[in-house]
């Protein structure tokens, strides 16, 4: 009786641990859609959340790829086009940062992941 509660017990943590790592997933993408807008940004595709990854932009007249500059918290920092962008990705704010210009947009979040 004491060895099947154990066994339970230990697969349940098993189990938990394991649901909780990210780490463990095949795919991860997050998707901000910004539509048409002043930036030429329309959507931001993000595979790896992590400094010196590949971020895939859709803009007004092509499909471009940019770098990430850096990743601090939930905010992840790129350039494009001589300007830099900040992407929050909890509540998809898109803000430019032109020179003596700043452009807040406020982007559509989904995400996935298997």
């Amino acid at each position: 009786m004491i060895n099947k509660v154990r066994n339970n017990l230990f697969t349940f943590t098993f189990i938990f641990l394991i649901s909780g790592c990210d780490q463990f997933s095949r795919f991860n993408y997050e998707n901000f859609k910004c539509g048409y807008n002043s930036t030429g940004i329309q959507e931001i595709l993000l595979e790896k959340v992590k400094k010196g990854s590949n971020l895939k932009l859709l803009t007004n007249k092509s499909s471009e790829q940019t770098k990430i500059e850096q990743v601090i918290g939930e905010v992840v920092y790129f350039n494009f086009q001589n300007k830099q962008f900040k992407i929050d990705r909890k509540n998809g704010n898109l803000i430019e940062n032109d020179q003596s210009k700043v452009t807040l947009l406020k982007c559509e979040v989904s995400k996935f992941k298997m």
